[in-house]
């Protein structure tokens, strides 16, 4: 039995529509992806035409890089800072600064640098879903922005003074917190650095998942459309149609 004029037009819509979106979805492929134009004779006149993920991908090795060199810088931090408490619960167990009663006497707190990323998903169904964390070895490169906190790590009486057997354990402090200083001020000037490029990273991020979600919408009246198509064809719809 043959089909109507009426379903052979929807027929003819629904497949005109399957290949519009078809070439869309592709449309949407090739500029996410990146293209080059030739401009002039041969193959060496060419224009790139940079897609999100060319460009993400070509941002991320230097943050990770960078990202590697701050927790390392920090790592190195943190072991100063837990030698700095240890040294002075020594002293105060010497009797070095050991009270806080005495005039004079004070209790010193000592800090961990905290090293954290924040940023947001870029993933459906809000792409500005926040994430934080710790920044690790396991996860460098992530997020749009790293930064420091310093949680109380501990802390102990002092000063511990400089007479006696007291001295060595002052000088020890000092030179520690020396080379703590020295590497946080290596360490922040790259936070800056890689900032600086995952905030410009960021904005492919989002264009990516805008172009993400025009696939899924695509791919979604492309299913519709089958599905229209698979039944005006089924000859067990033919009576009707």
């Amino acid at each position: 039995m043959s089909i109507s004029t009426e379903t052979q037009a929807l027929l003819d819509l629904y497949n005109q529509k399957l290949s519009l979106d078809t070439q869309q979805l592709s449309q949407i492929n090739t500029v996410q992806t990146g293209y080059t134009i030739t401009t002039g004779i041969g193959s060496t006149d060419q224009i790139k035409i940079w897609g999100p993920t060319d460009v993400i991908a070509n941002y991320n090795p230097p943050i990770v890089k960078l990202d590697n060199r701050i927790i390392e810088i920090n790592d190195q931090i943190n072991v100063l800072q837990q030698l700095v408490l240890d040294i002075g619960e020594e002293a105060n167990a010497v009797g070095c600064g050991t009270t806080a009663f005495f005039i004079g006497f004070s209790t010193v707190t000592i800090v961990s640098d905290q090293l954290n990323y924040r940023g947001y998903t870029f993933t459906t169904p809000n792409p500005f879903s926040v994430i934080t964390g710790t920044l690790i070895n396991s996860n460098s490169g992530i997020g749009t922005e790293d930064y420091i906190t310093q949680p109380v790590l501990g802390g102990y009486f002092g000063p511990i003074g400089t007479n006696g057997i007291c001295a060595g354990y002052a000088t020890s402090i000092t030179n520690l917190e020396s080379q703590i200083t020295t590497l946080q001020n290596e360490r922040n000037p790259l936070i800056e650095k890689v900032n600086f490029l995952k905030a410009g990273r960021s904005q492919y991020e989002l264009q990516n998942y805008g172009l993400e979600q025009s696939k899924v919408q695509v791919n979604s009246a492309i299913s519709v459309s089958n599905s229209i198509v698979g039944f005006l064809q089924d000859p067990a719809n033919a009576e009707w149609l």
